[in-house]
């Protein structure tokens, strides 16, 4: 198996373990359930590389996002490299979490 995709299926299988959600069996592809791990509450898109940078662009925030709203879920981005994981939500989902009596 390529490494990569190793990899990426290692992040998956690990960050649906963390979260106690399920990973999404061909989410890149068909026409069902998007993003690539999830859980009650949480629609996660998982990238990872062994690079020392990532390119994070706006269509891909608003994809995921968007497959999460479709599936009732909140979007988050996990971006793995150099053996660490850091996960990107917009902003006013992080109000909500640091503050969730606060109405944004």
């Amino acid at each position: 198996m390529d490494r990569h995709i190793k990899a990426s299926r290692n992040q998956e299988k690990k960050l649906a373990k963390d979260i106690r959600g399920t990973t999404i069996a061909g989410s890149g592809s068909g026409w069902a359930v998007k993003n690539d791990v999830r859980n009650d509450t949480w629609s996660i898109e998982c990238k990872t590389t062994a690079a020392s940078r990532f390119s994070l662009t706006h269509a891909a925030l608003v994809n995921a996002e968007k497959n999460a709203l479709l599936d009732l879920r909140t979007m988050a981005f996990a971006i793995e490299m150099c053996k660490r994981t850091w996960i990107v939500i917009s902003q006013d989902t992080f109000l909500r979490l640091i503050d969730p009596e606060e109405d944004t």
